[in-house]
């Protein structure tokens, strides 16, 4: 398979606790984890034209630091389909839809567990929890059709 590429984040490590879930800020160890891991994978990020992240305030935090990055990036987007419980399935519709626009796109996703997860084993037809995406994790999956179980699971990379 040599076709599109969706790469996949989790967020970097949060503070604890936080007025609303969605305040939470990251950790000055998030910072570096996930700076730190996407320097090691900046030349494999290279052709990255877009990211789309969760309004949580970790995951934009993150998404600064992709866009720090990736300077391939020429768009940015919020999208409250990347909330930790957003809906799987209107998440690969919308992603279906900006692909068939523009097949040459490369996106990245800036989101939460369990969505993360759930996408990238959904995708690549896994066990349901089959890989753990932690903190500050990227995945990238390759595909010709972006459907449940028609992604091939390239590479998935924790922090050190």
């Amino acid at each position: 398979m040599n076709g599109m590429k969706l790469f996949i984040m989790r967020h970097g490590e949060a503070e604890a606790h936080a007025a609303t879930d969605a305040q939470r800020r990251l950790t000055e160890r998030g910072r570096v984890e996930t700076s730190a891991l996407l320097e090691r994978y900046q030349e494999v990020l290279g052709d990255i034209s877009e990211l789309w992240a969760s309004p949580y305030i970790r995951a934009q935090q993150t998404a600064e630091i992709v866009t720090q990055h990736v300077p391939s990036l020429a768009q940015s987007h919020t999208s409250p389909l990347l909330v930790p419980d957003g809906n799987l399935r209107v998440l690969l519709k919308a992603l279906e839809e900006a692909m068939h626009t523009d097949p040459t796109r490369q996106i990245i996703l800036v989101s939460h567990q369990p969505l993360v997860g759930t996408l990238v084993d959904s995708l690549a037809g896994l066990e349901p929890g089959a890989y753990r995406m932690g903190t500050s994790a990227l995945a990238c999956l390759e595909f010709d059709f972006l459907a449940p179980g028609c992604s091939n699971l390239m590479w998935l990379h924790q922090p050190n």
